[in-house]
């Protein structure tokens, strides 16, 4: 039986956790490093619950000694009750009730959720997208499966806004760490970040842990520190390498100075035994997005206040300790309290696809544009459909790759290379010039990752194209579309716009993957050779239109992004064609349309019946112009236009207008009298005479008495009435003498509702 493990602080509040969890189903916890939480918490919530226990670690090294340490403490093999699962690596059994998962894994197993009753998020202050996508997705799960724990613990984050979106408690555990005293370095150094660690390393009392951005920079230290016992901790080394450099060996006085080169991977959740001396050298590599290649990269930055005191905190677990480091005072005062999270900084493509459609309530909701970025690539790709996973989608999801490398990996199987898509996806990222096809073809690329990747290959045993080289080339396309580029001399020119310099060659299309950046130059580094036929399948039709002349002249481009295929005269959208002739026609309509008198008068009628609330399609004299464009291409085509007609179109049947609205009336003295429907009123002119005969005045639309325009002789006004009938009784006897006085020649009859009209 093994024996009991010794106390830690975080065992002061287990109860007070459980006690949440049972009340509340989920809490957040806040503990300082060193107080246990990553060990302890995991434990005792399974003997809570009777399914299994998932604990998401920021990193495979916290992962794998977290179920080493809770492993020893039960005194059994890692796998029996605690395991771990992570990429290229797990030890796990079925009976394994805490299982440590790396954050990424979590991302891909979402809807393997049904045998587990808890999770928990380990150092959630770092904030990676997974770490978002995962509390999103719990509390979206807790409202389906309410019996679900979720647990969020963190060692500087202030819980209190993580409780209220989680509606839960905070407990607080109190940490024991030591006092640090720091020295801070004021003078400036341009040395490589190596040579000043490596330099501090050297001066210092003691076994040290020394803080660097990258493998690189450790490797490159480790040579210059080659006669002390130095260990190397970062995230690609194997298991047993990362336990050397976790536990501290039993060595002589006369040993020389152990010395622990880490990434940010030592901050949180593991412990470096031995240590009282921290060197950092303020510096980190970020997680950042190249959007050429479509894969995450890593940014030298300056590391946020929060990793340093994380940082320093690593040499007061022991007892009182010593950090060293490589930047002043003001310069540390002077940077961010916190590392911004990863969901405001990083490419989204692999989180909408591993969410495939689902809406989740976000802790901090993903930036618009963006999202809406990777929405529109995806779809672009044929990863995602209206928003949701495609078939395609689905396949690129269950493979360990980003989305466009995904991309290229299924459509290269589905050509019958598989084998060699999966070498040439290993090589994008590696800053390798050159054109990546030809360097696959040779068998370059991450051997092991290599051999995984072909094991999901579909085309294992299938028919291998004629021509492997063309078809690996071909799927390229298939996940950087928007990379096509058309080279010409010593630049290309890319569809979606920009240009870059590459390095001069035949003209034609290309793919560009890879590009460096100098200031504000661009220069193409990974190029292939795409051929014209595979972007006609998608390329669309692109109509421009030009005024010319007194015409519009069209040409028809087949375009693929920007990019011209081919360029022909053409007809144009009939839409667009005509809108553009009446923008240059509209001051001279009224001379190049024949019957534009007359359909200015239809509008007109239209627009009278409106007012008397006759239900009329809403017109205008633009509305109609525009209409009677269509079919023309020039002024000399509107010569055969009608504005009559155009108006008919939109009205459809123009019975009712003619019956209620009519173009003329007839008069005693005129068969055709035209009504003027430009005022207010209509109104009809005519001589006096051509109304005798008539007791009242004609009336149109049921009841409506038109204006009456009565005229003499010599075609001037002599009254204008709505009311003939009163117009003869009270005023005419009187006008009457005046009209024989100065048209004597004229009969001006005593009673003109009864007298026939004079012939004309």
């Amino acid at each position: 039986m093994p024996p009991s493990p010794p106390p830690l602080p975080i065992d002061a509040v287990l109860p007070e956790v459980l006690a949440a969890l049972r009340t509340h189903g989920a809490v957040v916890l806040e503990a300082p490093p060193g107080t246990g939480k990553t060990t302890r918490v995991p434990i005792a919530i399974a003997r809570e619950v009777a399914g299994q226990v998932w604990v998401l670690e920021p990193r495979r090294v916290a992962a794998r000694a977290a179920a080493q340490r809770v492993s020893e403490e039960l005194g059994e093999p890692v796998g029996r009750t605690v395991g771990y699962a992570m990429r290229l690596d797990r030890k796990e059994s079925p009976d394994t009730r805490v299982l440590y998962v790396t954050e990424a894994l979590l991302t891909r197993r979402l809807d393997e959720f049904s045998g587990i009753d808890a999770v928990i998020l380990d150092e959630f202050h770092e904030r990676s997208i997974h770490t978002d996508v995962a509390l999103a997705w719990c509390k979206a799960l807790r409202k389906r499966r309410p019996a679900l724990k979720l647990v969020v613990m963190s060692a500087t984050l202030d819980g209190e806004a993580i409780a209220r979106f989680l509606g839960c408690p905070r407990v607080r555990a109190e940490g024991t760490l030591f006092p640090v005293t720091h020295t801070y370095f004021d003078r400036k150094d341009d040395r490589p970040v190596e040579v000043r660690v490596s330099a501090a390393v050297r001066v210092v009392e003691g076994d040290v842990l020394a803080f660097l951005p990258g493998i690189g920079e450790i490797e490159r230290c480790a040579a210059l520190l080659a006669d002390l016992d130095v260990y190397p901790l970062h995230g690609e080394l194997d298991g047993p390498t990362q336990d050397r450099a976790l536990r501290a060996p039993k060595r002589g006085p006369d040993a020389p100075k152990r010395v622990v080169l880490a990434t940010n991977v030592a901050e949180t959740s593991v412990t470096v035994e031995g240590i009282r001396t921290v060197v950092d050298c303020g510096l980190v590599r970020q997680p950042a997005y190249d959007a050429w290649s479509g894969l995450a990269t890593l940014d030298l930055v300056p590391i946020a206040r929060d990793s340093a005191t994380q940082r320093a905190g690593r040499a007061g677990r022991l007892g009182p300790g010593h950090c060293f480091h490589l930047y002043s005072r003001a310069d540390l005062d002077s940077r961010p309290p916190q590392t911004p999270p990863e969901i405001r900084r990083i490419d989204l493509a692999a989180t909408v696809l591993a969410l495939g459609g689902q809406e989740l309530e976000w802790f901090e909701a993903p930036p618009a544009g963006p999202w809406k970025a990777a929405v529109a690539l995806l779809t672009r790709i044929g990863g995602i459909s209206g928003g949701e996973r495609t078939e395609i989608g689905e396949a690129m999801a269950r493979l360990p790759l980003p989305p466009r490398l995904a991309r290229v990996f299924i459509e290269a199987a589905a050509l019958g290379v598989g084998r060699e898509g999966a070498g040439l996806v290993t090589l994008f990222g590696r800053k390798l010039a050159g054109d990546l096809v030809h360097r696959a073809l040779d068998g370059e690329g991450d051997a092991r990752e290599r051999r995984r990747l072909e094991g999901m290959s579909s085309d294992r045993g299938g028919r291998r194209p004629a021509d492997p080289e063309r078809a690996l080339r071909r799927a390229l396309l298939a996940g950087f579309p928007d990379r096509v580029a058309r080279r010409e001399g010593g630049r290309v020119r890319f569809a979606d716009g920009g240009s870059a310099e590459c390095e001069a060659g035949r003209d034609g299309y290309v793919l560009v993957t890879e590009v460096d950046r100098v200031g504000t130059r661009v220069r193409a580094r990974n190029m292939t050779t795409m051929e014209e036929d595979w972007l006609l399948e998608g390329a669309v039709v692109r109509a421009t239109m030009r005024w010319v002349g007194e015409r519009v002249e069209v040409k028809e481009e087949l375009v693929f992004g920007e990019l011209v295929l081919d360029a022909s005269p053409g007809l144009g959208d009939p839409e667009a064609v005509a809108s553009l002739l009446f923008e240059h026609a509209r001051p001279t309509m009224h001379k190049l349309v024949p019957d534009w008198e007359r359909g200015v008068a239809l509008l007109q009628r239209v627009a009278f019946l409106r007012r008397r609330g006759v239900a009329m399609p809403e017109l205008d004299l633009e509305l109609a112009a525009r209409a009677a464009c269509a079919g023309c291409r020039s002024f000399g085509d509107l010569d055969g236009a009608s504005l009559i007609e155009a108006v008919g179109r939109v009205l459809g049947d123009r019975t009712l207008v003619d019956r209620l609205a009519p173009e003329t009336v007839r008069l005693p003295g005129r068969p055709r009298a035209t009504v003027a429907y430009d005022a207010d009123e209509p109104y009809v002119e005519s001589r006096m005479q051509d109304f005798f005969g008539l007791a009242d005045g004609p009336r149109i639309a049921g009841d409506y008495a038109l204006v009456l325009h009565l005229l003499a002789p010599n075609k001037r006004p002599v009254q204008v009435t709505r009311d003939l009938a009163g117009f003869w009784q009270r005023h005419y006897p009187g006008i009457r003498k005046e009209l024989m006085r100065r048209y004597p020649r004229h009969g001006w009859p005593e009673d003109p509702r009864t007298a026939p009209p004079p012939q004309r």
